[in-house]
């Protein structure tokens, strides 16, 4: 998720050094202020679970869709799903992550059985990426901050890493009974799915709702109940995430001045712009584009 430059600044701890071979490594990551990273497309051999515990943070898919956490919230990447943070930008948050092995790469894991890590591996992310994160899960990570910054874990202690590994047993079959749930609603994916064509379609476009549902098949309420249940945020706020980041895309790539930019998408005025980017990024417009320059010197 993070790459080596951002990694750096954050404690992560292999799998394999607490006797967890099909954890390839986890940790946390925290951001007090936005920060650009030069970080690409990554997918990793296993899948990659993402905790946001306070702020927010956005991956893009290769296909364009979004997938925005909010505080709360954990976000499920399969195996070779490849994604990245969009806009270049890690926004103000404190996250906890885990990437897994390959579950054909793993002869004996040790917190799930053989048949689990295979069948855990095979339903994350198979319809919705986003959940929310459950009172057990997060007491849980909160106990992995703690032994985290105990030295006593990086000297070899038995009875801390007894506790790490129970901790992380707690957040891999949360994480799966979330999955599980979300599987048995089987028929709003493909709604969604719809739904997120027509608005990827024509992301300038101003976005009404009640139009798109009708167009579906279905009322406004429902499909703006399903989406945020789905996707984690209403349909008006993923259609401003996408025009944020076209925005920056013009910031980063050109000169036009930002008073261009934001009547170009429709903000009306600078200020109201700019309101609205630091509410998503945590920086200015001016300042996005300056943190761009410098990542490409």
């Amino acid at each position: 998720m993070l790459g080596s430059q951002i990694l750096d600044l954050n404690t992560s701890i292999s799998g394999a050094d607490i006797g967890v071979p099909e954890i390839r490594t986890f940790g946390f990551a925290t951001f007090q202020k936005a920060m650009a990273t030069t970080d690409g497309w990554t997918a990793h051999g296993g899948p990659e679970l993402v905790f946001v515990i306070e702020g927010e943070a956005c991956w893009e898919l290769e296909d364009e869709a979004l997938v925005p956490v909010s505080g709360g919230q954990f976000a499920l990447f399969p195996a070779g799903k490849k994604h990245r943070i969009v806009n270049g930008l890690y926004p103000p948050s404190h996250s906890f992550w885990i990437v897994m092995a390959n579950a054909t790469n793993v002869a004996d894991p040790a917190l799930l059985t053989r048949d689990g890590f295979r069948d855990f591996q095979n339903y994350l992310g198979r319809r919705g990426l986003t959940h929310d994160i459950e009172a057990r899960c997060m007491d849980a990570i909160g106990e992995l901050h703690r032994l985290m910054s105990d030295p006593r874990i990086y000297t070899g202690s038995s009875l801390l890493i007894a506790e790490m590994r129970a901790a992380l047993h707690t957040v891999l079959i949360e994480a799966w009974k979330a999955q599980d749930k979300k599987l048995a609603d089987r028929d709003n994916s493909a709604l969604i799915d719809d739904f997120l064509e027509v608005l990827h379609s024509d992301p300038d476009a101003e976005l009404n709702i009640g139009e798109v549902a009708v167009l579906l098949g279905y009322s406004r309420s429902y499909l703006h109940n399903r989406f945020r249940k789905e996707v984690g945020m209403s349909p008006s706020d993923y259609a401003q995430r996408l025009r944020i980041k076209r925005c920056c895309t013009k910031l980063a790539t050109t000169s036009e001045p930002v008073t261009d930019i934001a009547v170009e998408f429709g903000f009306g005025s600078s200020q109201y712009f700019s309101r609205v980017f630091k509410k998503y990024l945590g920086t200015t417009p001016t300042e996005y584009r300056q943190q761009m320059a410098i990542r490409e010197h």
